[in-house]
């Protein structure tokens, strides 16, 4: 049975041409976890230029979260349109060590290049490109920021 995680973590992938890329092993589990398996949702983010991912549980609550608010709406006698658009969410299949392969059109909204940086958001995690987050880190995630710095610090050591 799936159940509601709290992601956490961080780490640094290479991602080659062909869209192959590994989620750090603390996401990883939480994934296994939500999904009951080797599923992980992803998305864009609705604000910054980065995908959000995510297991099957949390994927079936944002469901039932739209119909409590269109339930509510409809107590309040209010519209609400629960086919309002918004960015689809994509199941992609990963291997046990974490290795998957991100669609080209999600490498492109979440502007990635050759490397993605991984960090847990509790209800959630992000995926970003390193350099778009270092030249513009969100208000709030200088913490993170020390993070990223500290994986590519990790990297250049190991010569990768």
């Amino acid at each position: 049975m799936s159940q509601l995680v709290v992601y956490g973590g961080s780490g640094l992938s290479n991602l080659d041409s062909k869209g192959r890329m590994t989620m750090p092993s603390e996401l990883r589990s939480c994934v296994e976890q939500s999904s009951s398996g080797n599923i992980v949702c992803l998305a864009r983010h609705a604000e910054y230029p980065c995908l959000i991912g995510f297991g099957k549980a949390e994927r079936n609550k944002i469901r039932t979260d739209i119909e409590k608010q269109w339930e509510s709406a409809l107590n309040r006698g209010e519209d609400f349109n629960r086919e309002q658009p918004s960015s689809s969410i994509y199941d992609i299949p990963f291997e046990q060590s974490g290795r998957f392969v991100i669609q080209p059109m999600l490498k492109f909204f979440g502007k990635l290049e050759d490397k993605a940086f991984f960090f847990g958001t509790t209800t959630h995690f992000m995926i970003w490109n390193p350099d778009i987050f270092l030249a513009d880190t969100p208000s709030g995630y200088n913490q993170v920021r020390e993070e990223l710095l500290f994986w590519i610090d990790q990297a250049e050591r190991k010569g990768k």
